[in-house]
């Protein structure tokens, strides 16, 4: 399927490593939604050509553009794959995430009634329940506070000008970066955005789906994930310059979980809420100190 350069509204950057099926899942949910205005660039991190039969094999029905990353890194993977954008408009979903048909009819009339440069949307189970962390509950501008409580990577769409202005996404931080920094790499663009005077509107009813993690909380990969996490988390606050204050509370909850789970007899759980505690004051002090800000 082709596409005139003028035709395409959202260019859909997908960065994938390793995976087969679950890129099946999302082209399907693409290939059913109720406008056709959008193009598919994938950015493909593997070393095989696991992608290729499964690409051509949707070709016929869907614009994909297939892109060998030229290094590791999800966020080096979606600026590769944003340059190559023809769409007025950016989407980054995870490689094992998909959307309701009408995903993208939802943020056709969201740009109509609230015009923006970024919008966001809600991490939902396939009954509409929140998941993946709390989210607001009620429609609202995206603000220094809000950034925390509105955005997940995969239901952020992005005025491609606007994304091309603060350049990116940045390569340092998110999953593959090789710095220790995480995760939070969504939270870190917006506030470039938004520090460069962009506006930003969440739509709890603009929802996108995501297998649950159902693992071992306290088994050693889960662990270093919350950890790695959670540098992303703290190094993203210092870099824009929120104060000791704002950032107390990410710390004392954890440490509060440290305290409740010892008493409670669950080492495990005890560890897991020390590596995050741990891992946000280390992504924090990583980052040189900023004049105060919030």
């Amino acid at each position: 399927m082709v596409l005139q350069e003028s035709e395409v509204m959202l260019s859909i950057v997908v960065a994938t490593l390793g995976r087969t099926h679950e890129i099946e899942r999302l082209l399907s949910s693409l290939a059913a939604q109720k406008t056709g205005s959008f193009e598919i660039i994938v950015v493909d991190q593997n070393n095989d050509d696991r992608l290729g039969p499964i690409l051509d094999a949707w070709s016929g029905r869907l614009h994909i553009i297939r892109k060998r990353a030229e290094s590791r890194g999800v966020c080096r993977a979606r600026n590769l794959g944003a340059s190559l954008a023809s769409g007025q408009w950016l989407l980054f979903p995870d490689d094992d995430c998909w959307y309701p048909d009408d995903f993208i009819a939802q943020l056709d009339t969201l740009r109509s009634s609230h015009p923006s440069d970024f919008y966001s949307g809600r991490a939902a189970d396939v009954e509409g329940n929140t998941i993946m962390g709390n989210f607001e509950n009620a429609p609202t501008f995206i603000d220094r506070k809000t950034v925390w409580t509105t955005l997940i990577e995969w239901a952020v769409i992005i005025r491609t000008s606007a994304f091309r202005e603060v350049g990116g996404f940045d390569g340092e931080i998110g999953p593959g970066a090789g710095t220790g920094w995480g995760g939070y790499e969504v939270q870190d663009i917006a506030l470039r955005l938004l520090k460069a005077g962009h506006r930003g509107y969440y739509m709890p009813t603009l929802i996108g789906h995501h297998p649950e993690d159902h693992s071992d909380r306290t088994s050693a990969a889960n662990v270093a994930k919350m950890r790695a996490y959670s540098m992303g988390m703290g190094y993203v606050m210092r870099k824009h310059n929120y104060s000791i204050k704002f950032f107390l509370p990410h710390l004392i909850r954890p440490l509060m979980g440290v305290v409740v789970y010892t008493l409670s007899g669950k080492p495990g759980l005890a560890r897991r809420s020390r590596e995050i505690f741990s891992g946000r004051w280390s992504g924090w002090k990583s980052m040189p100190a900023f004049e105060k800000g919030l």
